[in-house]
């Protein structure tokens, strides 16, 4: 089969490949309408289908079978206790089924790490401390014995997300200053977070250079105030970067591009799930609302909103994370307000007023487009 020499291909409305039959009746068991299940045509009913289970997954709708529809769909495959999970740092394992077990580990108090799907070392570590409370062998292997001990002492009650009580305890403990904090700053990936949307290289060179100067705009504004700001641009992003430098946040600053030339406004994402709310990142939740208020507050743009996505782009960090949609460049409006200094001055000031207010005790939270980089210093 096509998929054994090239695990990621791409398929798109109008393609046909061999593979599509088993690809569609693998959504089809998922409860998805995909049209024909023996059809090797990419058609309209398929499409519709993956744009169904790329919303439900919380990734980008596109309507495009490429690498991380394939890799949610991997992660569908499997419910708890369809496999025997076991830690393996060469290959870790991953699926809903993981997941299910990191939820209930965290509702009965055994499990502080993220949502994220991942059978890792913090898995592994959570597993047996469960054995140990079983009095089973611990040997950090989750198949049936753990399992039923599992499912018996499950109370079925929301006692928490220790990841997420952690976290919001990080910033409560931090103080109010920026000053001292590490901040990175990422501008124009969206070439590398999401290479199915369709942008013109023209299109990703404005988002470079807009966005890139946003970003430094805000370092400048941080750097003011006695806080570290490192800007990174999409081609020397690295994934640990922020974990390395144990940096309190990552804002990552983009444009985007639609086919409708309607498409506009200001838009910001956070780690997490709409529908699965105990799995959200509290703190990223917190400061993408926070930068969202001030940037429409302070530009007039179209409020777009924040959502919870599991893009990999914001699960592959323990540092909480934004994802800031400046606006679209395929909207004269937006185009021409990023290309206006002020405006780009107005999204720099938000972003910065935004994580200012996240460590302020909501009681003492000055207004939504109020803080002044004056103001801010004087946490410090």
């Amino acid at each position: 089969m096509a998929l054994t020499h090239n695990p990621h291909p791409q398929f798109s409305r109008g393609t046909s490949s061999e593979v599509l039959p088993n690809i569609k009746s693998q959504m089809a068991r998922l409860g998805l309408n995909v049209g024909d299940t023996d059809s090797d045509e990419f058609d309209r009913a398929f499409e519709l289908g993956v744009r169904q289970f790329q919303q439900v997954r919380g990734i980008l709708c596109d309507g495009v079978m490429g690498k991380e529809t394939f890799t949610e769909l991997e992660r569908a495959r499997y419910q708890l206790g369809d496999r025997v999970l076991r830690y393996d740092p060469v290959r870790v394992l991953t699926g809903d089924d993981v997941l299910r077990l990191q939820r209930t580990l965290a509702g009965l108090g055994f499990y502080a790490g993220r949502m994220d799907a991942e059978y890792s070392a913090v898995t592994d570590a959570a597993v047996k401390e469960l054995q140990m409370s079983l009095g089973t062998k611990v040997d950090g292997i989750a198949g049936p014995q753990t399992l039923r001990g599992l499912d018996a002492i499950d109370r079925k009650q929301d006692t928490g997300n220790l990841f997420a009580l952690e976290e919001r305890a990080r910033v409560a403990a931090s103080g109010t200053s920026l000053a001292g904090r590490t901040f990175v700053i990422e501008a124009a990936t969206t070439v590398v977070d999401f290479v199915t949307l369709p942008m013109t290289s023209e299109q990703a060179e404005t988002e470079r250079r807009i966005t890139t100067d946003i970003a430094t705009r805000l370092a400048g504004r941080l750097e003011a105030v006695g806080a570290g700001a490192i800007v990174l641009d999409g081609d020397a992003v690295e994934v640990n970067t922020a974990d390395q430098l144990g940096a309190s946040a990552v804002v990552t600053v983009t444009a985007d591009v639609n086919k409708s030339k309607d498409a506009n406004g200001i838009a910001t994402f956070f780690f997490g799930h709409e529908t699965h709310s105990d799995i959200n990142s509290p703190t990223g939740a917190r400061l993408a609302e926070l930068i969202q208020s001030e940037l429409t507050a302070r530009t007039g743009m179209k409020d777009c909103r924040t959502h919870a996505r599991t893009w990999s782009s914001l699960t592959r960090l323990r540092t909480p994370k934004v994802h800031v949609v400046s606006g679209y460049l395929t909207n004269m409006q937006d185009l021409e307000n990023l290309e206006d200094p002020n405006v780009r001055d107005a999204i720099a000031d938000g972003i910065a007023a935004g994580l200012q207010r996240l460590y302020v005790r909501e009681d003492s939270d000055p207004g939504t487009g109020t803080l002044s980089l004056a103001e801010i210093k004087a946490y410090s």
